[in-house]
């Protein structure tokens, strides 16, 4: 599982990762579930929503997929912002039912500025609030892995800012 701010680095590790071989099949996506959805509206003569107005479905059938997935015997790899307790702990616990690890990669905590900078390049239907933004890097500033590993039950937890610092 990713964690971490939008504009953090989260859609850029899940890429790479495919490209070192991760199935692109094996990757749940709730940006990938908001622009199929939107895709769908566009297809069918509507005007498509702002993308967060897809939320609620997004985030449903992301766990249909998921849960097809783990049915499977697949591991998955859950790109999404995961910056509260409720949204990590239910992939935590899935995985252990299905008898796999569960691991997050946490990425850096940034300020409100970088993140709005690394934003502001993407598409205006994909642009981020400011206050969203702010609500993000406030979120991510209260995690650290030892919190990930011991209040949420990962297995283990890469920190990426850490990595990134040599540490």
């Amino acid at each position: 599982m990713l964690v971490g701010a939008a504009g953090s680095g989260k859609t850029t590790v899940r890429r790479r990762l495919v490209a070192a071989g991760l199935p692109a099949g094996r990757v749940v996506s709730l940006d990938d579930e908001r622009l199929a959805l939107s895709a769908v509206d566009a297809a069918a003569g509507r005007e498509p929503l702002v993308l967060q107005a897809y939320s609620l479905p997004a985030v449903r059938r992301a766990e249909r997929a998921a849960a097809d997935l783990l049915a499977q015997g697949c591991g998955y790899l859950a790109d999404a912002t995961h910056l509260r307790r409720r949204e990590r702990v239910p992939h935590v616990r899935a995985a252990r039912a299905a008898g796999l690890p569960a691991v997050a990669v946490l990425l850096p905590a940034l300020d409100v500025d970088v993140l709005l900078a690394r934003t502001a390049d993407r598409p205006p239907q994909r642009r981020i609030p400011l206050d969203v933004l702010a609500r993000h890097a406030h979120r991510r500033s209260l995690l650290d892995a030892q919190r990930l590993l011991h209040e949420d039950g990962f297995d283990a937890v890469v920190d990426v800012g850490a990595v990134l610092a040599g540490g």
